[in-house]
Formats: C-alpha cells, sequence, structure tokens
C-alpha cells in the first residue's frame, strides 16, 4: 500500500527536477540555445533580404524588357503577316485600347484586314435567355448547317461565330446567306463588328479581360453564379472551337498582380484540349499586345507556346528569329539597333 512516505520522495522528486532545469535554463542551456536561435533568425533574415534584392532585380530587368519590347514592337512584327486576314474577338469593353494597339501592330506586320469582334453580355447574361433562344431559331432557319447538337443557346451562338470565322466553312455557305447570319448576331446585340467582314481569316486573337471585369457587386450570390457559369460556357465554346478549326489562334488575356489562376487562362493552359492554341497573359501591360502578335506570328508558322511572366508561363517571348537576342538587348541596355530584331528574316518559320 502506497504511504506518505512515497509521495514525499515523488514531491522531493518533482522539485528536484524543476530546479535542476531553472539552473540549467539560466546557465548554459540558455546560451547555447539562445545563440542556436539567434543564428537561425540571422539567417532567415539574411535569406530574405537576398530573395528581396533578387526579386527587385528581377523585377527591374522584366520593366526593361516589357519597355524595350514595346518600343521596338513595329520593328519585331514588320511585314511578317503579309495580306492575312485576321479577327480580334473580345469579351469587354476594357480591353479596348489593348486591341487598339494588337490593331496598329497588325498593320505593321502587313495584315491584309483586321475585324474586331466583340462578343456581346446578351451571349451570357442572365435575363437574355430569350434574346439568345430567337436568334438561335433565327440562324436555324437561314443556316442550319451552322448549329451543333448538344450546346446550348450561348454556346451554340458563340460556336457561329466561330464558324463564320472559319475558312473550312466558306465554301458551305453563299455570301448572302454568311451576311444574313451576321445580321442576326448584330440585330440581337450578341456581338458587334468593327470592320471588314472576311470569307474567312488567316489568324484570331481572342482578347478577354480581367475576370473582375464581369463582377457587379450589387447582384446577388446566385445572379453573379449563373452569369460566371453561361461566360465560362461561351469562353469554352470558343476556345474548343478554335482549337478544332485549325486555325492559328493565340488567347490573350489580362492578369492583374501577375495572376493566370482565374479567368479564361485558367481554362486553357495546362489543358490537352486546347494545346494546339498559344497563350499571352500581360494583355493590359504595355508590352502585351506586342506578345500577343508575336505569338500569333508563331502560330502561322506553325509554333505554339504559353508566353509572359506569369507562372505557369513556358517563356517570356516566342521564340522567333526576329525575337532573337531581344533579352540580351534590353539587359544590356542598348537602344535597341544592335539586337536579333535588326536584319532578322522574317519570312522563315519561327519554330525549330
Amino acid at each position: 500500500m502506497i504511504d506518505f512516505r512515497y509521495h514525499l520522495v515523488s514531491l522531493i522528486s518533482v522539485f528536484l527536477a524543476l530546479a535542476v532545469g531553472i539552473v540549467l535554463g539560466a546557465g548554459p542551456l540558455r546560451e547555447s540555445l539562445g545563440d542556436q536561435l539567434a543564428g537561425q533568425v540571422e539567417q532567415l533574415r539574411s535569406e530574405q533580404d537576398q530573395l528581396r534584392t533578387e526579386a527587385d532585380e528581377l523585377t527591374t530587368r522584366n520593366g526593361q524588357l516589357a519597355s524595350f519590347v514595346t518600343d521596338i514592337g513595329p520593328e519585331l512584327v514588320a511585314d511578317t503577316l503579309p495580306g492575312a486576314d485576321v479577327a480580334i474577338l473580345t469579351d469587354h469593353s476594357s480591353t479596348r485600347s489593348d486591341t487598339d494597339r494588337i490593331t496598329s501592330l497588325l498593320e505593321d506586320a502587313g495584315v491584309g484586314s483586321t475585324l474586331r469582334v466583340d462578343l456581346q453580355p446578351s451571349l451570357w447574361e442572365p435575363g437574355q435567355e430569350q434574346a439568345r433562344t430567337e436568334s438561335v431559331e433565327q440562324i436555324r432557319a437561314i443556316a442550319p448547317v451552322l448549329l451543333e447538337d448538344g450546346l446550348d443557346d450561348s454556346e451554340q451562338l458563340t460556336a457561329v461565330v466561330v464558324a463564320l470565322l472559319n475558312p473550312s466553312t466558306a465554301g458551305e455557305l453563299s455570301e448572302e446567306l454568311r451576311t444574313q447570319v451576321w445580321q442576326v448576331l448584330t440585330g440581337h446585340e450578341m456581338v458587334a463588328l468593327d470592320g471588314e467582314v472576311p470569307a474567312g481569316v488567316d489568324g484570331v486573337v481572342v482578347a478577354s479581360a480581367a475576370p473582375e471585369e464581369f463582377t457587379d457587386e450589387a447582384e446577388s450570390d446566385d445572379v453573379a453564379a449563373e452569369r460566371a457559369q453561361s461566360l465560362l460556357a461561351a469562353q469554352t465554346a470558343v476556345l474548343t472551337r478554335l482549337s478544332g478549326a485549325g486555325i492559328p489562334s493565340v488567347v490573350s488575356a489580362a492578369t492583374p498582380q501577375n495572376d493566370a489562376s482565374t479567368g479564361i487562362l485558367r481554362t486553357v493552359r495546362g489543358d490537352a484540349a486546347f494545346e494546339a492554341l498559344s497563350t499571352t497573359d500581360r494583355l493590359q501591360e504595355a508590352d502585351g499586345p506586342v506578345l500577343s502578335v508575336l505569338a500569333l506570328i508563331e502560330q502561322a508558322r506553325g509554333g505554339q507556346g504559353a508566353y509572359g511572366t506569369t507562372v505557369d508561363a513556358q517563356d517570356r517571348l516566342p521564340a522567333l528569329p526576329e525575337t532573337r537576342g531581344v533579352e540580351d538587348g534590353a539587359g544590356g541596355g542598348g537602344d535597341g539597333q544592335d539586337t536579333g530584331a535588326q536584319g532578322a528574316p522574317s519570312d522563315g518559320g519561327g519554330a525549330e
């Protein structure tokens, strides 16, 4: 049976252990642990300073390259797409200034025509279902060959837009019928057109706005979710048809805070279904439109890639003869007169 002496010995042992711990902690162990912790803190501080310095250097170099690419953009793309007909598809008015610059660069590239197709909110907005249904039924009466089974009205209409731009459908519709279908789309405010409408195009740039441009803080969560789902379906329908059409195509997106984890790039990059498409981020930045046109040039030559500065981009710039030495020229602080852009061939294939 446990008696009082056992409890007394146990208490004495506990107090002795506590006293030894206090003595050691206040003496040699304290100094050893303190030095060790201080060393670790100093190492972490040093690593943090080094990473901050490297980040600042990368930011500076990227800014220099962006400015350099912007300045020599017209020279980089000059006469690289002679006579081509190009369409620019947009999904929000906020991309207007960026697509204007893309249009200007395409003119420098020597294109024959540029058509801007603004996909209107009526294609995906909640409450516009009747207008979409009427549009589909009118197209069915005019050119049923353009419609596909298994798609909702929003997907049908965006797929029709790509079909009208696809040269392979040119023989299926007369010019009169094509004009009538475009009139249905513009009459119901599904799209807005700016420029000459060709029978088919040789290249497409999809210019997509930042995700926050499509939000409305005043609406309910249910309406916002419905809009987001319909918008994604319409965008995916465009991308799917472009990927299967064989038309050189580039998806260019605005990426505020250098983030491509939301929006259209999240749908395209890393998905094997869209591997035929090229992508560029930074659409809202000064060099974004140049990246878009350079990627389209590479597409026209049979190449493909994901370009920009977000974490899922493969390279900063397409590897074209025109861009050879550009990063070296920017990093060296030169004036752009001694880079691979000067005198580089503009009629050869950029992809090796």
